[in-house]
């Protein structure tokens, strides 16, 4: 998955970060200038050291801390192993810097042969080399802060330290005049903090070279370690088995937003959430805006870190009673997929990372892409598509491999009819497959025609929650009892506890059955008409 990561980092690097590409690109064709023209394959040489190094930090641009913020790897965070997507992004981005200087490199040692100076071979390769590891140094340190700032600011923050850097060595350390005299050659603990902080001063010195990769390898280190903190929260719990009873069970979720000035004001979006989803079942999880849906779907995805409660996955079971690692699809709201890619790119780019061949990933790819009606536009690009269609590339996405856990946030929104109409029945085929679905939305219609079960929630709280059958069954005998005080009566005495001016959402917790049995009870309930899922939601959420 590795080799795959690196082909969409360089799409991305290509189709994305245009300028930075025409910058270099420019820049390697004046070297090939200095080689075959100026007939100086040393100079051309010698500029693929600090300067093109630096440059190289521009492929860096975006890779990280944009596709955060957009999230756009969202749909793959949960798909892909995270080493596997920061390793792959930076295999793509080393092999670039190397190609270039394979290039170069190639064409100098031809300009020096054409010039009959092949005596020069030993140093121009000790410039190649201090060049290539200044670049490695230079792209790691890049890297690392591409994963903090967005686009090229990496560049121009590594532009100001390398600047202020130069300047204050030479004007209070008179650095120029210390390196002629040799004592930039010779270990020093002070020189090795310069090199760290200005790595175009190294020469092609064994111990300079040591230091200068140790360090790349530290920086990797740390934007590895940063990366896989963001990607990943583990609240994820892999559980025990539960006999089939429970798919996810949420347990005391607690989130408080930081807001205001210096951050000291807290907004409370969950107040100790809890609740469980039944595997084969489609879920629909409902709430007013703010109410703390996104999230709470966050927070299962392992994309956001509450501040209490525990999230428990009980996977299937494979054979020899082994838990298979979590299998989650998702869809989010406004899909932001990889709008570089085409829709037969990103099709085949999940393929591969479910252990499809090449001929298999192309092959799923386009039936995906007829199933879903897609044909026309696989090799469009996802930046070109309409709303609709990117939602429909999205649950492709999402659904590709057929997870066991799929996680739907507002998959409606925003959709024409026609389309709605194609993802509901879309749905309805993955819940007739046994998929479990976990669905948010803000069309109670459609939650009602896809939807086993609903959670209601409101204020970062459970409101009530349960088979769409047992809550219309449970509204009309709320609806009963306040109509008629004789059955609030009959009611406290069937179950020895008093239920006056208790919430929907206490009649939804009670054993239905047994009331039920009672004929008094059975034919107050004939007199009440069977309410729809908004006006049970408009009950559960005006009243809380």
């Amino acid at each position: 998955m590795l080799w795959e990561v690196a082909k969409v980092t360089w799409k991305k690097i290509f189709r994305a970060n245009t300028i930075s590409v025409i910058v270099i690109a420019a820049f390697l064709l004046y070297c090939l200038y200095l080689i075959f023209v100026a007939r100086s394959p040393e100079e051309g040489a010698k500029n693929m050291g600090a300067l093109f190094a630096f440059l190289a930090v521009l492929l860096s641009g975006g890779l990280v801390f944009d596709e955060f913020e957009s999230r756009q790897i969202d749909p793959f965070l949960s798909r892909v192993r995270i080493s596997s997507l920061f390793w792959g992004k930076l295999l793509g981005l080393f092999l670039l810097i190397f190609m270039a200087y394979v290039v170069v490199g190639l064409a100098a040692l031809a300009g020096l042969a054409i010039n009959g100076e092949l005596s020069s071979v030993v140093y121009l390769l000790r410039l190649l080399g201090r060049g290539l590891v200044q670049a490695i140094y230079f792209s790691a340190a890049g890297f690392f802060l591409a994963g903090r700032f967005r686009g090229v600011i990496n560049f121009a923050a590594i532009m100001v330290i390398e600047v202020f850097s130069l300047y204050f060595s030479e004007k209070y350390f008179e650095m120029l005049r210390y390196i002629a005299s040799g004592g930039l050659d010779k270990f020093q603990w002070k020189t090795a903090a310069w090199l760290l902080v200005a790595p175009v001063w190294a020469r092609p010195v064994a111990w300079q070279m040591a230091l200068l990769l140790a360090g790349a390898a530290g920086f990797i280190l740390w934007a590895f370690w940063l990366f896989r903190s963001r990607a990943r929260k583990k609240n994820l719990v892999l559980a025990g088995s539960d006999e089939g009873r429970v798919r996810l069970r949420v347990s005391g979720l607690k989130m408080t937003y930081s807001e205001g000035f210096l951050r000291r004001q807290g907004k409370e979006a969950l107040r100790g959430v809890d609740f469980s989803i039944k595997p084969g079942k489609l879920t629909g999880f409902l709430g007013p805006n703010g109410a703390g849906k996104t999230t709470t779907l966050r927070i299962i995805l392992d994309f956001l870190k509450p501040q209490a409660g525990r999230v428990e996955y009980f996977p299937a079971q494979e054979d020899g009673g082994r838990k298979k690692r979590p299998k989650i699809g998702y869809l989010q709201e406004m899909a932001s997929l990889y709008l570089f890619l085409t829709v037969r790119e990103t099709f085949y780019f999940v393929a591969r990372n479910e252990g499809l061949n090449r001929k298999q990933a192309a092959g799923l790819a386009v039936s995906l892409a007829e199933k879903l009606k897609l044909e026309e536009h696989l090799d469009r690009a996802i930046k070109n598509l309409s709303k609709g269609t990117v939602q429909k590339v999205a649950f492709g996405v999402a659904t590709l491999g057929q997870p066991e856990f799929l996680v739907f946030d507002e998959p409606y929104t925003g959709l024409d009819p026609l389309i709605m109409y194609e993802i509901r029945n879309l749905v309805l085929e993955l819940k007739e497959k046994g998929s479990t679905i976990f669905l948010s939305s803000h069309l109670l219609p459609e939650v009602e025609k896809v939807c086993d079960e609903v959670i209601f929630i409101n204020k970062g709280k459970i409101v009530c929650a349960g088979e769409i059958e047992k809550l219309k069954t449970a509204w009309r005998l709320y609806q009963a009892v306040k109509q008629n005080p004789s059955m609030g009566e009959r009611v406290k005495a069937l179950l020895q506890t008093d239920v006056d001016g208790k919430s929907l959402g206490y009649f939804t917790s009670l054993e239905l059955e047994p009331l039920l049995q009672d004929e008094r009870v059975a034919a107050a309930l004939k007199e009440v008409p069977a309410p729809d899922v908004e006006k049970i939601f408009l009950d559960s959420v005006m009243n809380s």
